[in-house]
Order: C-alpha cells, then sequence, then structure tokens
C-alpha cells in the first residue's frame, strides 16, 4: 500500500489541529462553522483510510484462496501485504474509537435523562445553574440558586445567552465535534476551539441584545466564580468551559459580523475538504468497496 494514500489524512489532521491552535480572525458563529467542518472531513477521512488499512492487513492474513473469492478480496490483496505494526496499529485505532464513541454515546444519553427530569424552568438547585435543554421538550433550566445570586438585568443576560444556545442549535455543532473526537481523539483539541466559539457565539448574541459587554462578562465572570463545574458534558452551560477567554472577549471590542469573509471561507473550507475527502476514499477504494 503506498504512503500516497495516508496523504489526505495528514494533510487534514494537520490543518485542523492549526486551526484549532490560531483559529481565524473571524466571528465565533463562522469560526464555529468552520472548526465542525474540518473536524468532521478530517474524521471521516482519517476513519476510512484506517479502516482501509486494517482490512488490507486481515486480508493479507487469510488464506488468499477464501479472500480472493470475491471481488472486494481480490482488491483488497492487491494492496497487502501490510507490514504487521501498521496492520495492528490500524486495528486498534478502530477498536479505541468505537470504544470511545460509545462510551460518549451512554454518557450523553445518561446526563439527558438525569437534566430531563427537571425538564426546563427552575430547579430546587441552590447552586447557581443556567443551562440550555435542547429537544422538543426542552427549553432553559436555571437553579433558584442561580435566581438569589443574580439581578434581574443579570438575569436577562442568562436567558439572552442560553437562547442564542437553542435557536443557533450549538448542541449539534457541539455534537459532531465530540463525535469526530471520538474516532480520532487528536480532534479534541478541535473540539475545545468549537465549544469555545460556541460558547462566544451566544455571548456575543446576548452582548448585542442587552447592548452591554461589561455586564454580559461581569454576569459570567460571577456564575462561573459562585457554581462548581457541572458533571455533565452535552449541555451548552452560561459557565462551564473557557471562562477567562470569554470575559476577556467580551471586555474588548465586538467581533465583526464577517458578512462576506465568513460566508466565503465557510465555503472554501467545504469545497477543498471534501475535495481532499473524495481523494482520500479514491486512493483507498472505498467506493468500489462499497459497490461491488
Amino acid at each position: 500500500m503506498s504512503t500516497v494514500a495516508l496523504a489526505p489524512a495528514a494533510a487534514l489532521t494537520v490543518l485542523s489541529l492549526t486551526l484549532a491552535w490560531r483559529p481565524p480572525s473571524l466571528h465565533p458563529a463562522w469560526s464555529a462553522r468552520v472548526l465542525v467542518v474540518l473536524s468532521t472531513t478530517t474524521a471521516l477521512t482519517v476513519s476510512t483510510t484506517v479502516a482501509f488499512i486494517a482490512a488490507v492487513f486481515i486480508a493479507g492474513q487469510l488464506p488468499a484462496e477464501a479472500v480472493a473469492a470475491t471481488s472486494q478480496g481480490r482488491l483488497l490483496l492487491e494492496h497487502a501485504p501490510i507490514p504487521a505494526y501498521p496492520g495492528l496499529l490500524a486495528i486498534a485505532l478502530l477498536a479505541v474509537g468505537a470504544f470511545c464513541t460509545i462510551r460518549l454515546a451512554y454518557r450523553w444519553w445518561r446526563d439527558l435523562q438525569t437534566v430531563r427530569q427537571h425538564t426546563s424552568g427552575i430547579s430546587d438547585h441552590d447552586q447557581p445553574i443556567a443551562m440550555a435543554v435542547p429537544g422538543h421538550h426542552g427549553g432553559v433550566l436555571v437553579s433558584r440558586g442561580l435566581l438569589r445570586l443574580l439581578t434581574r438585568e443579570q438575569l436577562q443576560v442568562v436567558f439572552r445567552h442560553e437562547h442564542a444556545h437553542l435557536r443557533h442549535r450549538h448542541h449539534l455543532y457541539g455534537s459532531v465535534s465530540a463525535f469526530a473526537a471520538s474516532i480520532f481523539p487528536p480532534l479534541a483539541w478541535v473540539h475545545r476551539s468549537v465549544r469555545l466559539a460556541l460558547e462566544r457565539w451566544a455571548d456575543e448574541d446576548a452582548a448585542a441584545t442587552v447592548g452591554d459587554r461589561t455586564l454580559v462578562a461581569h454576569t459570567i465572570a460571577q456564575v462561573a466564580l459562585a457554581s462548581p463545574k457541572s458533571s455533565t458534558s452535552w449541555h451548552p452551560a452560561l459557565a462551564n468551559s473557557h471562562v477567562v477567554q470569554r470575559v476577556e472577549a467580551l471586555l474588548s471590542d465586538a467581533p465583526s459580523t464577517n458578512r462576506v469573509a465568513g460566508p466565503a471561507l465557510l465555503s472554501g473550507a467545504g469545497v477543498a475538504t471534501s475535495g481532499v475527502t473524495s481523494s482520500a476514499f479514491q486512493l483507498n477504494h472505498v467506493f468500489l468497496l462499497l459497490v461491488l
């Protein structure tokens, strides 16, 4: 098997990690979209490449006559043999990815059941809690501790922030990014950048609505200092992550809306990464294996 087949996966991995480390200077709404596109295409390209390596390795370990009995087997034998180290590594990576994905899905299901016991509205918790609960019966969940902690103006900030998460369906962005990271663990860096961009997106929506960036920054900081880190991982919560970066951003000037640059970069990223992913499928004969 030629090392050229690994080039698309390597290129997308490097690009994704680079942009996670140094995100583009865009409004967080566009940064989140670009990063999700990159993480999705990277996870898809890497997973298909690793799966093909594992399939070729396994085919090389079986009797050639039995494998050559099918058209898919003959195609795999053309790329054999794969040395033991990369073959076993590919199988291990697939197993780890499958385990992490199943564990993530179970953890989200468990968290969702826990949170939806309160559905939306007011919880009796003394700790200050605010979160967006997606779904048909979801909404904004706040605690009595939060109501006692904040002023009326600060509560408006909280509800604007959480409604922004629900209105823009941020849980879908976070879910796709998290599953990409479970399939290919190095993408956890990208997932963290996506989470920051989503929180910054909701922060900017709240700031634009209430017209006071300093009030939003102070509200986030106050809730973060008064509440413990949430034990659930799937829901967007007001002060659950990247508080320092978000407060610093809110205390500076508002970002540009990027009405031209944002869509242009998103479209370019989509076209470029889909082209690289398609080339990976062709190099690894994924289409032929599925059709034959």
